[in-house]
């Protein structure tokens, strides 16, 4: 082999060896999806859950309206209305924002409008964590209300 057929081997191991460790730093440093949370509602009160202390029946109001569901064991407030949303008696719809759960974007046709949003409390507490990640005590009660965000 030639000092040029040398040379261009070492070329091309080279540039190779650069493709791969940029590669290898591309995928490491992959920008993360950013994920806004929706700004939090106005003050229309809609209480939503309140478990009973015996921990089977779960009883949710919606716009002044009463649902009940049985619970098997502690669950999250999403899962309690997942079970309502099966059974036919409620409609919503979600969105998932990574690191804080689902929230809430639409409850029996009223839809978060970029001034009112849905949002839970829990004993009166402005929940901090999205509904997945919330699970239900006995005797908590929680409560949407559709609102202006005030954080």
């Amino acid at each position: 082999m030639t000092k040029k057929e040398k040379n261009k081997k070492l070329i091309f191991i080279i540039i190779l060896i650069a493709i791969c460790v940029f590669l290898i730093y591309l995928f490491q440093n992959k920008p993360k999806e950013k994920i806004e949370a929706p700004p939090p509602p106005n003050n229309t009160s809609i209480p939503v859950a309140q478990k009973e202390t015996n921990g089977i029946t779960t009883t949710l109001f919606i716009n002044d309206l009463k649902y009940e569901s049985k619970i098997d064991k502690q669950e999250s407030v999403y899962d309690l209305m997942q079970q309502l949303q099966k059974e036919g008696k409620i409609n919503f719809k979600e969105q998932n924002y990574m690191g804080m759960g689902k929230f809430i974007e639409e409850i029996n046709g009223i839809k978060s409008d970029g001034e009112k949003y849905w949002i839970y409390y829990v004993n009166n507490k402005k929940a901090e964590i999205g509904i997945s990640n919330y699970k239900i005590n006995p005797g908590d009660t929680v409560s949407w209300k559709y609102e202006k965000n005030t954080y």
